[in-house]
């Protein structure tokens, strides 16, 4: 709770001051926006592309991988063997990134739920158990699904690894919802991306307040693990491979 109000006076307090600046200093604004641009065309691809590979290994990231993949969708050219290639190498990237967590799973199990790393990765118990009825229930589907669920991704690779879920069950649920779901959000970028952009650049303002989500996740990932105190004990869940 304590760590909740610190992160809301942080962001009130910079929407504040960003709103403030923009108001009063319409310059900065637009030296704001045009900086952004430029780290953006130099570096933009390979941050959005490291965006999505940590933030399915579980690491909260500024930026979340919808609008990373979107924001790859509207960089990259209409040529289909592009956005092929693109679409191919998202949906190896994000299996990637979860084969990372699932492995820790495995490998760690309750320790990395309960532990103060866990909290500060937003992997709460409550969330691990609820991915962990789904997949009890709907068995392979639920990973698949957990991907278009909010807060349930991260979750379900937890629990399937501790659950023992063999890694070729993982993999082949995991392929066909990032398939899918990376091919729609590519899709997005490319069919609105633009226009996004175009709004951007008229509202100059807007560049104050982008950092403002890294600066919000970074702030909460540091208060969890500073604040919240050590690991829990919690009994392990078991139920038979798949």
């Amino acid at each position: 709770m304590i760590a909740r109000r610190i992160l809301l006076g942080i962001v009130v307090g910079l929407l504040a001051a960003g709103i403030a600046v923009a108001v009063t200093q319409p310059g900065l604004a637009t030296r704001a926006t045009v900086l952004e641009a430029g780290i953006e065309q130099k570096i933009g691809v390979e941050l959005a592309l490291a965006g999505v590979y940590l933030e399915e290994s579980g690491i909260p990231m500024p930026v979340p991988s919808e609008v990373g993949i979107g924001y790859l969708g509207q960089r990259v050219t209409v040529n289909p063997v592009a956005l092929g290639a693109t679409w191919f190498g998202l949906t190896l990237l994000i299996v990637l990134g979860s084969t990372n967590l699932f492995a820790a799973s495995r490998r760690f199990g309750p320790a990395l739920v309960h532990g103060r790393l866990g909290k500060a990765l937003h992997l709460t118990p409550s969330g691990v158990a609820r991915a962990q009825r789904w997949f009890q229930r709907w068995g392979p589907l639920a990973i698949g699904l957990s991907r278009y669920v909010p807060g349930l991704r991260w979750g379900m690779a937890v629990a399937c690894g501790t659950l023992g879920v063999r890694y070729r069950t993982f993999w082949l649920s995991t392929v066909i919802s990032a398939s899918v779901w990376a091919g729609g959000l590519l899709t997005l970028g490319v069919t609105v991306g633009d226009g996004v952009g175009r709004v951007l650049a008229e509202h100059a303002w807007m560049g104050l307040l982008l950092p403002l989500p890294a600066v919000a996740v970074v702030t909460a990932g540091l208060i969890r693990l500073i604040i919240i105190k050590g690991p829990a004990t919690n009994s392990r869940s078991v139920s038979p491979s798949v």
